[in-house]
């Protein structure tokens, strides 16, 4: 009755275990939330210049009296800018076409007496000096996140391929399960977990019926029977998982050996 009892409660004691290929799943979206946050970012940044620059140049034209650029022009334009790095780099230059060229501000008019001109105000600034404007503090974490979540997954797998190795299955003694040549932990009942971690961790896999009942059921006068079901189901287990197999040697004693 108590094996059958165990056999229900097969659910117990299972790990929840990370696949590989979860850890690999987590890894790229954490490094792919870093870029998209990073261009988000680099974006954001690119806005706030064009708008800059949009108000600066604004400002600059209402105070024009000439249509020509002059050195006080730009020096003007410089002063209304709000970011002190743009300050350095932005001038201000006629909109020769559309479209412009790099990152610019939108097109503007200046209205004289007799003329019309459209000026443009240009950044003048690299990718990298756009991209040390913005604020990568989400890219730079998520980054450093995924990196340390690439360390330790490799740190976790790795642990899991070592341990007690015979036949095609593994005994990581660390997390108390066993690991079939797949890689995937195999499901045992508590029964079956306790009954196979006795036999890799004893000498020679070898292990006297009496001792088995004495650890599993230590308060049934005679479990013969119950042993003989346990050995009975986890055969095939053994077979299908880790090519392997019990024999019992003169009726006292089981081994678990590699199948030839």
């Amino acid at each position: 009755m108590s094996f059958e009892i165990s056999e229900i409660l097969s659910s117990e004691d299972q790990h929840v275990l990370m696949k590989p290929y979860h850890a690999v799943i987590v890894f790229v979206v954490l490094v792919c939330g870093a870029f998209l946050s990073s261009i988000h970012s680099y974006r954001t940044a690119e806005d706030h210049i064009v708008n800059d620059m949009n108000q600066a140049l604004a400002l600059t034209l209402q105070n024009k009296r000439e249509g020509w650029i002059t050195p006080d022009t730009i020096n003007n334009y410089r002063s209304h800018l709000q970011n002190v790095e743009l300050r350095k780099s932005s001038i201000i230059y006629y909109a020769i076409d559309e479209g412009g060229h790099g990152l610019c501000s939108k097109r503007m008019r200046w209205q004289g007496t007799n003329t019309a001109v459209d000026f443009r105000g240009y950044a003048n600034c690299s990718i990298a000096s756009v991209l040390m404007m913005s604020d990568q503090t989400w890219g730079l974490s998520l980054s450093m996140l995924a990196m340390l979540w690439l360390l330790l997954s490799m740190a976790y797998l790795r642990s899991r391929q070592s341990g007690v190795v015979l036949g095609r299955m593994i005994y990581n003694e660390v997390e108390s399960c066993f690991y079939g040549s797949d890689g995937k932990a195999v499901k045992f009942t508590p029964m079956q977990q306790r009954v196979m971690t006795m036999f890799y961790t004893s000498n020679d896999n070898r292990l006297a019926k009496q001792e088995i009942c004495n650890a599993l059921w230590p308060k049934k006068p005679d479990s013969s029977d119950t042993l003989y079901a346990l050995i009975s189901r986890l055969k095939p287990i053994l077979e299908q998982h880790g090519n392997l197999k019990i024999i019992c040697e003169r009726g006292k004693d089981y081994q678990l050996k590699e199948r030839s």
